[in-house]
């Protein structure tokens, strides 16, 4: 045994040097970048973190600028760095994905027509562990004269002190602006922003408490939130950017201004004090200054899963998460949503929607029409009908009651591209990102030689870093020009013809018919506790309105749906909880002696809120037994309590077993007061009378003998009868 242990060791130790030596060769041999695994294995790498100009004319000199990074495991000598580019431009986005991925095939095999540009020769030895920087420049004029997107390939190659030879390739695309006459043929984009303010909602029914502590640090400086303000607030005016924002964030927020909890359960216990936020005070602060007067649209509270709840036949929920939005916002946000929801009045406020994932069809339309009021919806490119070259983002189409929206189309391959933001968090990450993009808008821009639109919708929960998100708003090129959202809006409205979306069009990510049944179920008991209270304050129903909203939220699509699931658990068992501190107080035993009589029932309020209830009794079918109570509502105070009497009558003997419960002002019965009432009647009471009458009418008769037995009596010893009797008699 001992032996065989000894071999398996040898094999073991053998085979791990074996892969050591292979790897540094398989990665000289594929000659591109290695994964971040490769990396810390054996890899020489080579990374563009900067290039001036990052869109290039006939006079420039293109400077390509990165860092080569060691990793070998040894040093690494005599490495030149090699820039190449071509004369020819990509003529179809999916050349430049190709490229970009070094999988170039067929018609994308541009990378066969890279032409040498410049070279550069790392001065001295790269110690293992160690990092160089490098410089590559060329004359564009040399390659370039026609606008479009121009491959740029760099390759670095150098060899070990024991001969290995080590290669790393990287990738980017340069812009070329011709200039003159030349450039007159291109029309440009109109480029419209739409800038996110979106957020998981975290409100339940538990006042002042939110579900994690998570958005504390996204509005606190270097935060998701943080970030998208800073930036949008400090390119609004330049870029014309149109906010998107979730009333349901504001709420959040605007819960972390005074002190609040964090967690909890079901019972608004076992919660987590937190003081005022000083981050969230500042943040609103900054968000009412920098929306007030510009261009905004509301998305419904918690940015409802709309397309699910229209084809769930939900659409008063969805007017109802409209409504709530637009209350709230004005409330917070009244300089640019004014307190009412409506605007300031200037039209900078959009009847604007944007669906979860960008899509919608016709009956989704309808409903946001109806229940929103929306006469523009922002959808992603993928719901073009058309796969042509060149497609505009503005179209018109007729919802179904007849009425026209302008329907504004998002570049799905933009919105892709920026939603990779969140991984871009070193240098040359950054640079690959907002070339990238800058790249993509030319390719736009050079598809065809007409006026078109384009509109820039980052996914709602981006999450780009500072650099990232100042980098794109300030991307300036002479083909982009920037509009705003309301103006594409009136533009696509005045468009002669209309164009269809899907008449049906479901989506695997819309939240599921089966959760939106136990949605409908909490819904339900949401509905019948509001009914419970007497005159509930407004912030007591939008609480509770705003909690069924969040239920129903996009963010709880796909991998979200855990978070949905467990705040549906919270808000039943909140209501439970809730409805079990209204108590009916009864006696189970009634002994009637007679036809009728009272018992007294008491309901008691264990609520921070007035209720008003009404005590119903139901008896059984065919049963003579009545029971009266109040004629009207009984109302019982907040953490009090209060009495009625309930009237009994019944003209047979026997027991019947009446059924007391609680119903609220519109008849809705409360389940959990259920109680029987036992009533006997006995008719002892009746039978007394009688006894009594006929034991009165003895001692009448009695009395009436004995009185005339005296009077005789008295007669006959020689006085009178009445004389006898007056004196007493003789008895």
């Amino acid at each position: 045994m001992q032996t065989v242990r000894s071999v398996l060791r040898a094999l073991g130790a053998s085979i791990a040097v074996l892969l050591a030596a292979l790897v540094p060769l398989l990665a000289g041999a594929t000659g591109v970048q290695a994964s971040p695994v490769a990396v810390q294995q054996r890899a020489l790498t080579i990374a563009i973190t900067a290039m001036t100009p990052t869109t290039a004319g006939p006079n420039s000199t293109v400077t390509v600028r990165g860092t080569l990074a060691n990793h070998t495991g040894s040093a690494v000598s005599g490495i030149t760095v090699q820039a190449r580019t071509s004369t020819e431009w990509f003529q179809y986005p999916e050349q430049m994905t190709e490229f970009s991925n070094g999988t170039a095939t067929g018609t994308a095999a541009l990378p066969l027509l890279l032409q040498q540009a410049g070279t550069y020769q790392v001065p001295a030895t790269v110690q293992n562990g160690a990092t160089a920087s490098w410089s590559v420049s060329f004359q564009a004029a040399d390659f370039y004269y026609q606008f479009g997107v121009f491959p740029i390939e760099v390759d670095a190659g150098g060899a070990s002190t024991a001969g290995t030879a080590y290669s790393a390739t990287d990738r980017t695309f340069l812009p070329y602006w011709p200039g003159g006459t030349a450039a007159s043929q291109v029309k440009g984009l109109q480029t419209a922003w739409v800038w996110p303010l979106i957020d998981t909602p975290q409100q339940g029914a538990c006042s002042q408490t939110l579900r994690t502590s998570e958005l504390a640090s996204s509005v606190a400086s270097g935060g998701r939130l943080s970030t998208l303000l800073d930036a949008g607030a400090a390119w609004a005016k330049t870029d014309k950017l149109t906010w998107d924002i979730d009333p349901a964030l504001l709420s959040d927020v605007s819960v972390m201004t005074r002190p609040y909890f964090t967690h909890g359960n079901a019972e608004c216990s076992e919660r987590f004090a937190e003081g005022p936020s000083t981050a969230a005070t500042q943040w609103l602060s900054q968000l009412k200054t920098s929306t007030a007067g510009e261009s905004a649209f509301l998305s419904p509270y918690a940015n409802v899963d709309v397309a699910a709840l229209s084809h769930s036949g939900l659409d008063p929920n969805i007017q109802a998460a409209y409504r709530l939005g637009q209350t709230v916002a004005g409330q917070i946000l009244p300089q640019t949503f004014g307190t009412t929801g409506t605007g300031t009045g200037d039209g900078a406020v959009l009847k604007a929607a944007w669906p979860a994932d960008g899509l919608a069809d016709a009956g989704v339309l309808t409903s946001l029409a109806n229940e929103g009021g929306i006469n523009t919806v922002v959808l992603s490119s993928n719901e073009l009908q058309s796969t042509s070259v060149g497609e505009d983002a503005l179209a018109r189409t007729v919802n179904g009651v007849g009425n026209r929206m302008s329907v504004l189309f998002a570049n799905s391959r933009i919105t892709s591209l920026l939603g990779t933001a969140s991984t871009a968090r070193t240098q040359a990450s950054e640079f690959d990102l907002t070339q990238d993009f800058l790249a993509q808008t030319a390719m736009i821009a050079a598809e065809t030689s007409t006026s078109r639109a384009l509109v820039i919708a980052p996914p709602t929960d981006w999450d780009p870093t500072p650099a990232v998100a100042n980098a794109l708003l300030s991307v300036t090129a002479p083909w982009l020009h920037s509009t705003g959202l309301s103006t594409l809006a009136t533009e696509a409205a005045h468009l002669p013809s209309a164009t269809h979306v899907p008449a049906k069009q479901l989506s695997g990510a819309e939240l599921s018919d089966a959760y939106l049944d136990e949605v409908g179920t909490v819904e339900a008991n949401v509905s019948l506790f509001k009914d419970l209270l007497y005159q509930p304050p407004a912030r007591t129903v939008n609480q509770l309105d705003g909690a069924v909203a969040t239920l129903e939220s996009s963010a709880w699509r796909g991998s979200g749906s855990y978070g949905g699931s467990f705040a549906t658990g919270q808000l039943a068992g909140y209501l439970t909880y809730q409805e079990n501190k209204v108590q009916m107080i009864a006696s189970k035993k009634l002994l009637l002696a007679g036809q009728s009589g009272e018992t007294p029932v008491s309901v008691r309020n264990g609520l921070g809120e007035a209720i008003q209830v009404h005590v119903m009794a139901t008896t059984p079918a065919g049963s003579d037994l009545q029971v009266d109570g109040s004629d009207g509502m009984l109302r019982v105070p907040e953490h009090g309590s209060n009495t009625i009497k309930m009237s009994v009558h019944s003209s047979t003997i026997g027991t019947t077993t009446v059924r007391l419960q609680l119903v609220t002002q519109d008849g809705s019965p409360l389940s959990w007061t259920v109680q029987p009432l036992s009533v006997e009647v006995t008719r002892f009471g009746r039978l007394l009378l009688i006894i009594i009458g006929g034991a009165l009418g003895i001692l009448v008769l009695t009395s009436a003998y004995r009185l005339r037995r005296k009077r005789l009596a008295g007669a006959s010893s020689g006085g009178s009868a009445d004389e006898t009797a007056e004196g007493g008699g003789t008895g």
